[in-house]
């Protein structure tokens, strides 16, 4: 069909409404042919098309109208906070906020003034620093050691320090994380208690040691070696010896580092994790023996070659578990590779079929080398001091260690020594499990024993909004420094957590806070400024400066003069936007 001119499809059109107008679409288009018909359909379609719309927007309008006005009838309600953790595995039920709530009974019972005075500089630093986390408790205990000094002295000897009974009663809050690897391997099997949550019961137990120990020193060096030496406790098979794997760091935290690197890298969890287990004889699973060099010992810089990691996994052969059977560790000499070996100056015919005293005397051999004193001089004065510490500080801690013969306490108290200690007070920035610790440490929260997944013991650990305790997923450990953990996103998750602890939102079963400020009241009434130092020298261990009166009286609205009382709102549904203003700041971020 030739095409038509534009006079023609003009003519066509109007023909076609005239004769759709009498016989319809269809007679049409048998009359003018498929194309005519379709050219003199489009217009009224599109006319048809363009009232709906209108039809559409004109209910649109309406609805918006209805809403507006709906809302206008509504009263402003005040902000929730929307604690809602989702993760993978299943996660407690979604946490439903309330509306914050007037005076409760308190936690503990609050300080008067005269019983809290502000920490020194140096107490200060050493609780946050050393321990994990400030609080008046902890400054009383410093303070009856005679100062930093003695604090040190008896942290260093935790068996000296009476452990609080808080402490003392949460293996019973947990007490099958203790049971048989076969029991708990027969549970996870039967479907009735999964690897993953003995995972997390253990990382709920760890955080609430850290909280409420009175060794704090021990408790914070049990976290660096556990980080350093890193097993993840979520790990395929590794989880089911992760609690015995913990008991063995304890054992060794304040030992020597020879001890503790040869008992954890020939624990069954270990060998889980790294695959030692796997190990036969001539073919060795190279993958413990790699990271025994780079991670746990001498470190990348060493100078090492891949025959090294090939010779480093032939030591280590023999060492195995009996996986997804019986769990029974063993070494069977069946799968010790021999031949000669040769690492970074260690060397050996290696040619016994019993090789396990020969592994032994490897670990100690790097443990003692000159590399490995410089890394883990490096790692702990990163821990205790600064994110770049000077080299003279990590020579001079490096040298304490070998001297000692890889004596942490004497390691220590060489770190500590040091000038650099000292001037590099609140300038490392918390990770979120160290914030959840320190926070809790300064509101006073008190938990019972657990009743199920809803109570503080057990949920607790998605507060932080962060890798679960012990759960890194690679074998390097956590990060260390601002860059890992000074994202805007981890400070707003923080910030979240804070107002959730201090006005006590969630969890709510089995726990107690002081969600009210009136159970942090000293005296009947005092001046909103009196009130700010009060609760600065609770939480902070410092007198309030202009700077932070300034900001409560600024969220509050209240100048500093006002006079509060225990029916004031300032410490009623305000409170938790004071709490915020101390807790959010870097006075307490830092460390």
């Amino acid at each position: 069909m030739s095409t038509p001119t534009p006079t023609r499809r003009r003519l066509l059109s109007g023909a076609a409404g005239v004769l759709l107008s009498v016989v319809g679409g269809p007679v049409a288009s048998q009359v003018l042919g498929l194309e005519e018909a379709e050219a003199a359909t489009r217009p009224r379609r599109r006319t048809a098309r363009a009232r709906a719309r209108a039809r559409a927007r004109a209910k649109a309008r309406a609805r918006a109208r209805a809403r507006a006005r709906a809302k206008a009838r509504t009263p402003v309600a005040q902000p929730k906070p929307s604690p809602t953790p989702t993760a993978t595995p299943p996660r407690p039920a979604a946490p439903v906020p309330t509306t914050p709530t007037p005076a409760v009974a308190p936690a503990v019972p609050p300080p008067p003034m005269a019983t809290t005075p502000p920490a020194g500089e140096a107490e200060l630093h050493y609780l946050n620093r050393l321990g994990c986390g400030f609080s008046p408790a902890s400054l009383a205990q410093l303070t009856a050691a005679g100062g930093p000094a003695g604090w040190l002295d008896a942290q260093l000897d935790p068996a000296s320090v009476p452990e609080s009974d808080a402490a003392l009663a949460l293996p019973g809050y947990f007490p099958d994380m203790d049971a048989s690897a076969t029991a708990k391997w027969a549970t996870n099997q039967a479907g009735t208690k999964g690897g993953w949550q003995y995972a997390a019961d253990f990382a709920g137990y760890s955080m609430l040691r850290q909280i409420y120990s009175t060794r704090q020193v021990f408790e914070n060096l049990v976290g660096f070696w556990s980080n350093h030496l890193h097993v993840n406790a979520n790990h395929d098979s590794a989880w089911i010896y992760r609690k015995s794997y913990d008991d063995t760091i304890r054992a060794h935290a304040l030992g020597t580092f020879a001890d503790l690197l040869v008992a954890c890298s020939l624990h069954p969890s270990m060998l889980l994790y790294l695959d030692n287990w796997t190990s036969v004889r001539n073919a060795p699973n190279e993958n413990q023996g790699r990271e025994l060099l780079e991670l746990h010992t001498v470190g990348r810089g060493a100078g090492y070659t891949e025959q090294m990691v090939k010779d480093s996994a032939k030591l280590l052969s023999g060492h195995t578990v009996d996986a997804w059977k019986t769990w029974a560790p063993s070494y069977d000499s069946k799968r010790h590779t021999t031949g000669p070996v040769q690492v970074l100056g260690f060397s050996d015919a290696n040619a016994a079929a019993d090789g396990s005293a020969l592994s032994v005397t490897y670990l100690r051999y790097l443990a003692h080398h000159p590399a490995t004193a410089t890394r883990i001089a490096t790692k702990l004065c990163r821990h205790f001091v600064a994110d770049e510490p000077s080299a003279a500080l990590v020579a001079h801690v490096a040298q304490a260690f070998t001297d000692s013969g890889t004596d942490i306490r004497a390691t220590l108290r060489a770190l500590v020594a040091h000038p650099d200690f000292l001037t590099g007070r609140g300038t490392l920035v918390r990770n979120p499990v160290e914030d959840f610790v320190a926070t809790c440490r300064v509101l006073g929260v008190q938990v019972p024993a657990p009743t199920d997944g809803q109570s503080f013991a057990r949920a607790c650990i998605w507060l932080p909004e962060t890798t679960l305790l012990y759960q890194w997923p690679r074998p390097d450990g956590l990060p260390l420094g601002d860059a890992a953990w000074a994202s805007a996103t981890r400070m707003l998750n923080s910030f979240r957590m804070h107002w959730n602890l201090a006005a006590g939102w969630w969890p709510t079963k089995d726990v107690a806070y002081r969600k009210s400020g009136a159970a942090w009241l000293p005296r009947a009434s005092l001046r909103l400024d009196e009130y700010v130092d009060h609760l600065c020298t609770s939480v902070l261990g410092r007198r309030a400066d202009a700077r932070t009166v300034a900001a409560v009286a600024g969220v509050t609205g209240y100048p500093a003069s006002t006079v509060i009382t225990a029916s004031h709102q300032v410490v009623g549904w305000m409170h938790v936007r004071v709490m915020g203003v101390l807790l959010d700041s870097p006075d307490h971020m830092r460390r």
